[in-house]
């Protein structure tokens, strides 16, 4: 079985061993990180990332800019943006920058464990803008965001 690379990243120590746990329990091999530089150092050497959750609020940088550059190295990745914000601009902003999830803290987080064990993948990055939020999974549509 190939091992699949997930990196977590977010600010609040709390929230990331929780997040790193979760997808520890879903088969990942998983790299933590609570900013935008040690995020690029531990995917420096790693060709293929299978998964990131992405903080949007990161001490250094934001997550809308880390998501842009993980789509670019990894287009095949799954991205994930995790925020307690429920904003409408802030989730289109997300898509546009190539993120496949929107994830509103915590109401996201069981609901995308549950999704990463039991579907694969490559079905999961057909699902292009998922919102999950207090109301669960919906997909939203692409034809009204901004470009």
């Amino acid at each position: 079985m190939t091992t699949k690379i997930a990196l977590v990243v977010d600010d609040t120590p709390a929230n990331l061993d929780f997040l790193e746990r979760l997808l520890l329990m879903a088969n990942f091999d998983v790299r933590g990180a609570s900013t935008y530089k040690q995020a690029m150092e531990q995917i420096a050497d790693i060709d293929d990332l299978a998964l990131a959750v992405v903080d949007i609020q990161l001490p250094d940088s934001n997550g809308l800019r880390l998501t842009e550059d993980l789509r670019k190295k990894y287009p095949d990745s799954y991205l994930v943006v995790a925020t307690m914000y429920d904003e409408r601009s802030l989730v289109e902003r997300v898509f546009n920058r190539g993120g496949n999830v929107y994830l509103v803290k915590p109401h996201g987080f069981m609901e995308l464990y549950k999704r990463l064990t039991t579907h694969d993948l490559e079905k999961l990055r057909k699902d292009d803008h998922l919102m999950i939020d207090q109301y669960g999974p919906r997909v939203i549509s692409s034809a009204s965001q901004e470009t």
